[in-house]
């Protein structure tokens, strides 16, 4: 992906967010609408794809930061655990945003690989939950 982002909810309740080189503050915005209805929808686990993706500006790492504050108690309920994937600056820099001015009230680790990411996300899944989205992965492999 060189532009844009992506919020997958294919598979939901695993969600997989990609982010181009060259997203604007409009697909941020987007995005961040995106996320907030996913919180107050109910559970659902994060893989942040970040590889090949810029930094999030200053603008954009306050709008994570606020939709920690505004929304708080619907993301310890419903944001199970977030895996983000990339290289290790790009990363150090997101987990930097994430713990800026409040860390995050949900679980969150660092992966090189989605597959890995993926694996570590649905163990923070209850029973059910994984089976929904082990299932979503399979009929989106076949169909």
């Amino acid at each position: 992906m060189a532009v844009g982002v992506e919020l997958d909810c294919s598979r939901y309740p695993l969600v997989v967010m990609r982010a181009g080189e060259r997203y604007t503050q409009d697909d941020w915005d987007v995005l961040m609408r995106g996320m907030i209805q996913l919180i107050i929808k109910g559970p659902f686990g994060l893989i942040n794809d970040t590889r090949g993706s810029r930094m999030p500006n200053a603008v954009q790492r306050r709008a994570i930061a606020q939709m920690y504050v505004d929304h708080e108690r619907q993301t310890r309920a419903h944001l199970l655990a977030s895996g983000i994937v990339g290289d290790s600056s790009l990363v150090n820099g997101i987990l930097t945003a994430l713990n800026w001015l409040k860390p995050p009230p949900h679980p969150v680790k660092v992966f090189s690989s989605v597959n890995d990411a993926e694996r570590w996300v649905l163990q923070h899944f209850s029973l059910d939950l994984r089976r929904q989205a082990l299932a979503q992965g399979v009929q989106r492999s076949v169909g």
